[in-house]
């Protein structure tokens, strides 16, 4: 049986380095993951639901990763890749001898790029050449270090910012995450009234930009920012302030979402 726990951001297990200023709205963190070749168990996490687009370059020829749906079983993810947002969690899987370096963007930043493709890249990835050059791959995977690979894509970055185009779709889901992750109210009546559209709007804008709905956004931040007041204050803090009604339902979502209880995570 595969087994691996969500892995939050300050838990320092994996490598990871935040943008400069100038990049601080498009992307969220660069991050790198180097198994070890004589390691006997690949190392494995749940991946859970997100509204973010991430893209991975392998920089091993022994990397292989794989990824584990509940329903869908196993499936082979190895090579340069952009994975899209997730509506249920999976466990990602990277075997011994992979080295994997990593872009977390900022949700819905990569819209005007990815154009058609949003919803083709929900809960699934592609192959990153068809958006990036080989070429620029390449001189990626030359680069030594971490640092220097970091240094690297965010100089390509800020020479192609004219990729990331801030339309009205966009900036109106980004307020919509901005209410929600600071405020904690999910209710889509409320969200919409915040950010002055209608609800049929917001939804066919989170589509458009996101490759998901509002509610599987809404559900999935929720999720996260509960999973991880569990993991600091355990069953007896007050749910109901997350949007649920009690911590029953934050164990029902868990159980939906990830298969898992949230002890399990």
């Amino acid at each position: 049986m595969v087994k691996g726990r969500v892995i939050f951001e300050d838990e320092e297990k994996i490598e990871i380095k935040y943008p400069c200023f100038e990049l601080k709205d498009i992307v969220e963190y660069y991050f790198e993951i180097h198994t070890s070749d004589n390691s006997i168990n690949p190392f494995s996490f749940i991946a859970l639901p997100n509204a973010n687009i991430s893209t991975s370059i392998h920089l091993s020829e022994k990397s292989k990763t794989f990824k584990v749906h509940q329903e869908y079983g196993m499936s082979d993810t190895t090579g340069d890749k952009i994975s899209g947002s997730l509506t249920e969690a999976i466990t990602v899987i990277h075997a011994p001898g992979t080295h994997e370096f990593s872009i977390k963007f900022k949700p819905g930043v990569l819209y005007s790029l990815l154009s058609k493709d949003i919803l083709t890249l929900a809960d699934n990835h592609l192959p990153l050449q068809k958006y990036i050059k080989q070429e620029v791959l390449n001189d990626l995977k030359l680069k030594s270090s971490f640092e220097e690979r970091v240094q690297f894509v965010e100089s390509w970055l800020l020479n192609n910012l004219k990729i990331f185009s801030f339309d009205f779709k966009l900036k109106t889901v980004i307020k919509a995450i901005y209410y929600i992750d600071n405020s904690h109210d999910y209710k889509l009546n409320a969200v919409c009234k915040q950010v002055g559209v209608s609800n049929s709007t917001l939804n066919r804008y989170f589509k458009e930009v996101l490759g998901m709905s509002p509610k599987q956004c809404f559900k999935a931040l929720r999720f996260k920012a509960a999973l991880r007041n569990y993991r600091t204050k355990g069953s007896y803090d007050l749910y109901d302030e997350l949007g649920y009604t009690d911590f029953s339902h934050f164990v029902k979502e868990a159980k939906s979402l990830a298969n898992k209880n949230p002890s399990e995570l």
